[in-house]
């Protein structure tokens, strides 16, 4: 049962007031809205029960639920939570949602405080809070990388050296080249090359 959407039905709901069934269209809003949630939604009674509510006749009640759909003041709704309370196929009622933007409006109102729902009814942050998981844990979201403050600082080399060490300034090599092109050309033509004792003793077998 949900006071807002019987309070709407009893109301507010835009019944026309010069038609001859307006009461009994009243009487059947108000026993479907005994039914809904506090969205409108999900109201499922059975005809019977309707007639035990109304004191109408079966076919009063059918004939009000087809108007008040024609009026646009209800509309058929979801199935799943009826089939999860009601496991008999046969057994059934049809399932109505009120259309009133104002009991979807409030009903969003209440659920909302800048963050959507989890199926669970939680609130989750949008960016950078800490969320809740079905297990009642919290975690906080990964840092994105794409930010330059949230970037990682390059680690120092293992061994705490210098990657290259400077040229020794008797071969031709640059500070920007690599040890193994650090040569000393034994020819002219620079067609024989032998790697420079001082930039790279070990490979040239020279003093350690």
């Amino acid at each position: 049962m949900s006071i807002e959407a019987i309070d709407w039905a009893l109301n507010r709901a835009p019944i026309p007031t010069d038609r001859k069934d307006a009461s009994t269209l009243a009487i059947t809003l108000i026993a479907l809205a005994n039914h809904a949630g506090p969205d409108g939604r999900d109201a499922f009674p059975s005809v019977e029960r309707m007639v035990r509510y109304t004191r109408l006749s079966r076919r009063t009640i059918q004939r009000s639920l087809r108007s008040l759909e024609e009026l646009g003041l209800i509309c058929a709704g979801n199935t799943r939570v009826r089939d999860t309370k009601i496991p008999e196929a046969n057994a059934r009622p049809q399932v109505y949602d009120l259309l009133s933007p104002e009991l979807s409006t409030a009903s969003n109102e209440r659920r909302q405080d800048g963050a959507p729902p989890t199926s669970r009814g939680r609130q989750q942050k949008r960016l950078g809070a800490s969320t809740a998981t079905n297990g009642g844990v919290t975690t906080t979201p990964k840092p994105s990388f794409n930010r330059p403050d949230n970037r990682p600082t390059p680690s120092a080399p293992a061994t705490g050296r210098s990657a290259v060490p400077p040229v020794c300034g008797q071969c031709d090599a640059r500070d920007s080249d690599p040890v193994s092109a650090r040569v000393v050309w034994q020819d002219e033509d620079r067609t024989r090359s032998v790697p420079c004792p001082r930039c790279a003793p070990r490979r040239s077998g020279g003093a350690r």
